[in-house]
């Protein structure tokens, strides 16, 4: 169950220099994004302030040398990655007139929040690749990469420390405590699903939006909870969890020999039981697309485009469903 694969073209690599790296590369089926010039200047900051955040708390109280799992945070963010949340965070912010360090430390919070459930995942599934390299549990050990991950959890508070608009904050950390434990809870709810063939489409559809539609909305609400518009929170929620369970299924289509093999939780392979693997595939398509149509309903209803980086994405695999 790819619950992490890769969402689109845009790929950061961020280094020890002054200035991260940026590379343009596509992903099939995924169209080049035109970046605003603002958010590709703001990711750069994103950037730069995950490594600040990171190094920061993990050398407090340090007597000497180089703690592990520091070294193992900047290995796993310098391996770069689309950035998606930090990207929707702050198209978001752009659209609602949030500006400056504001947006880039709500952005920073979210992807450093993604990127902690990424080294625990694979510590639990045992992962040995991600982004083409070793994952920190491969890399570093159980042990570190089990810190590493809670040093990444914590940073990202950090990042809603310093708001140059505190007025939010309370408000912003109970949305971050919530979809935090909805993460937690949606991780142990795959884990205890252990007979995928007994599995039905609604629990399957929780696990995904436990595992992803909730950081796939995260972004957004902490733009309108910065911005002062919370009475869109639900519909913000609507669009991005139809997205991550529309994306989901689209990337079980895309997979389905892989995770038969690895016995993954995989949409096709659920519908499969007592039905030929066609009839599986044509219904996972069509749950796929009818989820993806409703993301764009609910995204392109919010106000001042904010939706429209979400919007973007859910077209595009609409596309992709066809050739599934």
């Amino acid at each position: 169950m790819g619950l992490h694969a890769p969402l689109s073209d845009f790929r950061i690599h961020a280094s020890r220099d002054p200035a991260p790296r940026i590379f343009l590369t596509v992903t099939p089926g995924i169209p080049p994004h035109p970046m605003h010039t603002t958010t590709d200047s703001a990711l750069l900051q994103v950037e730069r302030l995950m490594l600040v955040l990171v190094r920061v708390a993990a050398g407090t109280g340090v007597s000497a040398g180089e703690p592990a799992t520091l070294r193992a945070a900047q290995y796993h963010l310098e391996a770069g990655g689309q950035r998606v949340r930090a990207r929707l965070a702050l198209h978001a912010c752009e659209a609602l007139g949030v500006v400056g360090d504001q947006a880039v430390r709500l952005a920073a919070c979210v992807e450093l929040l993604h990127n902690a459930s990424l080294v625990h995942d694979d510590l639990q599934d045992k992962e040995k690749l991600r982004r083409g390299l070793p994952t920190v549990c491969a890399a570093f050990g159980s042990d570190v990469a089990l810190c590493t991950g809670d040093l990444l959890l914590s940073a990202a508070y950090g990042a809603l420390a310093d708001l140059p608009d505190p007025t939010p904050l309370p408000a912003l950390l109970r949305c971050v405590h919530a979809r935090t434990a909805q993460v937690i809870q949606g991780q142990c709810s795959e884990l205890a699903t252990k007979d995928y063939a007994l599995a039905e489409v609604a629990r399957y559809e929780e696990i995904v939006v436990g595992k992803s539609g909730v950081l796939l909305s995260l972004p957004l609400e902490l733009a309108f909870l910065a911005a002062r518009q919370e009475q869109w929170l639900p519909r913000i929620r609507a669009a991005a969890h139809a997205f991550g369970i529309g994306y989901q299924m689209v990337d079980d289509l895309e997979d389905v020999q892989g995770d038969a093999a690895q016995h993954s939780l995989n949409i096709v392979l659920l519908l499969a039981a007592g039905r030929s693997p066609e009839l599986a595939a044509d219904q996972a398509r069509q749950l796929a697309r009818g989820h993806l149509e409703a993301a764009i309903e609910h995204a392109e209803a919010l106000p001042n485009k904010a939706g429209a980086l979400l919007t973007e994405f859910a077209f595009a695999l609409v596309k992709r469903v066809k050739s599934a």
